[in-house]
């Protein structure tokens, strides 16, 4: 099973945790990247991420999620992709979503993802048959119904 973390879920255990939902989405991400190390779960990463983490203004912060994106990631999508995420995006983004966050589900669809994990409200409300948007809570859930 392949995920995509969007560069929101990369920065939740980085927020405020003493909201409840920062809180408990931060600690499903956490479990997120237990599964990954465990490699019950593939990671794919992409130069979207990349540039977007270049941007982080915490050097600490962009060296973790750096880090551990390098070390576990066992997808990379390149930019010789980016005609086909160009198009894809263009689709997504006439349905309301940001140019940036199209992207992010562009390069989910094109690695043939099975879920792409946000914490984007905004975001969420984007529906596909191609890839399924949910929370790190609700990735979770899945996960443990399916054992």
């Amino acid at each position: 099973m392949r995920v995509y973390l969007d560069n929101c879920s990369y920065n939740r255990p980085y927020d405020d945790q003493s909201q409840i939902r920062i809180h408990l989405e931060t600690q499903a991400k956490l479990h997120i990247q237990d599964m990954i190390r465990q490699k019950k779960i593939e990671l794919v990463t992409s130069y979207v991420l990349d540039f977007e983490n270049s941007n982080n203004r915490s050097i600490q912060k962009k060296m973790a999620i750096e880090k551990f994106m390098k070390e576990y990631a066992t997808l990379y999508v390149s930019n010789k992709n980016e005609k086909d995420i160009e198009k894809i995006s263009d689709v997504i983004m006439e349905t309301g979503v940001k140019e940036k966050d199209a992207y992010h589900v562009a390069c989910a669809v094109i690695a043939e993802c099975d879920y792409f994990v946000t914490t984007d409200d905004r975001l969420l409300k984007y529906q596909s048959e191609k890839i399924e948007l949910v929370t790190p809570g609700e990735f979770i859930r899945r996960m443990e119904a399916n054992r």
